[in-house]
């Protein structure tokens, strides 16, 4: 399991990293690089640098990118660990929050939940399920996620479906795009109904204090099955 390795790995990563205050999105992607390197690297696999791939198409034909591929195909003989969840070709999307010191003001939480469910809609949509692919969804914050995260809706409702994403373990979870506000159907980018009926896997890193400083927090999902409804 060496996608879940690297993800334990980046506490130590994060906490030596310099200057903190200056992380992005594209610094997390790339620190994910160095761990799944790391991890490589422990298990003498031959040139470890060649199974990670930053902005690959999903497809030739359309401009439509993730973040980061991990092809194993010479490091897992396929199937075998395909019963827990493991394979040979991964797509993983990342999302950092760490602006609340910086950009305050700039994005809602209720967007940042979006931008969330937006990533595994994408994962879903632009993987073939047939082929047997592990699709991730890997999320950082620098802080309390209920922080950057809106978990209730302004009636009071929670969202069940963002709870669900966030927790440890296997959980299952319905998203509708309609029952959203237009801070998260904007993220959407034009895409009026989404639907969607999904079970995730979530392994997360967390401090054992919630208002601890200088500290991370990380949420690598899994997308085991995913499949939009009427």
């Amino acid at each position: 399991m060496i996608i879940e390795a690297a993800l334990l790995k980046l506490p130590e990563i994060l906490t030596g990293y310099e200057d903190t205050d200056g992380l992005y999105e594209a610094n997390i992607a790339n620190l994910f690089a160095m761990a799944v390197l790391t991890e490589l690297n422990a298990r003498n696999i031959d040139n470890p640098l060649e199974k990670i791939q930053m902005e690959k198409r999903y497809s030739a034909d359309k401009n439509i990118r993730c973040d980061m591929y991990l092809d194993f195909s010479k490091v897992i003989i396929k199937d075998r660990l395909s019963k827990y969840g493991v394979y040979q070709k991964n797509w993983i999307e990342f999302k950092y929050f760490g602006g609340i010191n910086r950009n305050k003001g700039n994005e809602t939480k209720s967007e940042n939940a979006g931008s969330i469910v937006y990533d595994i809609f994408r994962l879903i949509k632009y993987t073939n399920k047939s082929n047997n692919e592990g699709i991730y969804a890997m999320c950082c914050f620098n802080n309390s996620i209920d922080k950057y995260l809106a978990f209730n809706k302004q009636n009071g409702n929670e969202r069940t479906w963002l709870k669900n994403i966030l927790k440890s373990g296997i959980n299952k979870w319905e998203f509708d795009l309609d029952k959203e506000p237009n801070t998260i159907k904007k993220v959407f980018k034009g895409i009026n109904k989404v639907k969607m009926k999904v079970t995730t896997r979530t392994t997360c890193f967390e401090p054992l204090e919630k208002n601890s400083l200088d500290a991370f927090w990380g949420y690598l999902i899994q997308i085991i099955d995913g499949e939009f409804i009427d």
